[in-house]
C-alpha cells in the first residue's frame, strides 16, 4: 500500500470472538484481513478507535517528522506507509489514565495503528494481528 497512489480502503470491522479489520487495495482490489484471534482468556484487543483521517494532523506531523530524522541518518522512511507499531503511545498512556492495572494485567500491550483512505484505526493489543490476502 502507499497513501498516495494506491491507498488501503477500509471495507469491514468484525468483533464476535476474534476482532477483525479488512481492507481493500484501491487498485487491484484484493482484500487484506487483519485478524486479533481470541485467546485462551481474555479478549483480542483491549481497545480501539476510528478517527476521521482529516482530524489526525498531529500523526501527519509525527511521521513527517520521523522521515526527516531517518533522512539525515541515511534511512528511507516512506511517509506514504499505512500500517504503524506506535511506541511511547499517547494513546496508550491514555488507557493506562483510565485502566491503571494495565500496565499489571496487559504488560505487553502494543498500538497498532492503520491508516486508511478514509480513518486513522488505533488498535490497542498484546497480540500480534494475523494477516491474510483474498
Amino acid at each position: 500500500f502507499d497513501r498516495f497512489t494506491n491507498e488501503m480502503d477500509f471495507v469491514k470491522m468484525s468483533y464476535e470472538e476474534d476482532f477483525i479489520l479488512i481492507f481493500r487495495n484501491y487498485k487491484t482490489n484484493e482484500e487484506f484481513t487483519f485478524t486479533y484471534k481470541l485467546p485462551n482468556f481474555g479478549h483480542p484487543v483491549l481497545t480501539f478507535r476510528f478517527t476521521d483521517e482529516m482530524a489526525r494532523s498531529d500523526i501527519e506531523s509525527l511521521i513527517g517528522q520521523l522521515a526527516k530524522e531517518n533522512f539525515h541518518k541515511n534511512i528511507k522512511l516512506h511517509n506514504e506507509l499505512t500500517f504503524f507499531k506506535i511506541e511511547n503511545s499517547s494513546y496508550l498512556a491514555w488507557y493506562d489514565s483510565v485502566f491503571s492495572a494495565r500496565p499489571i494485567l496487559h504488560p505487553n500491550a502494543e498500538h497498532h495503528l492503520y491508516i486508511t483512505s478514509n480513518f486513522f484505526i488505533d488498535v490497542l493489543s498484546e497480540y500480534e494481528p494475523v494477516v491474510s490476502i483474498k
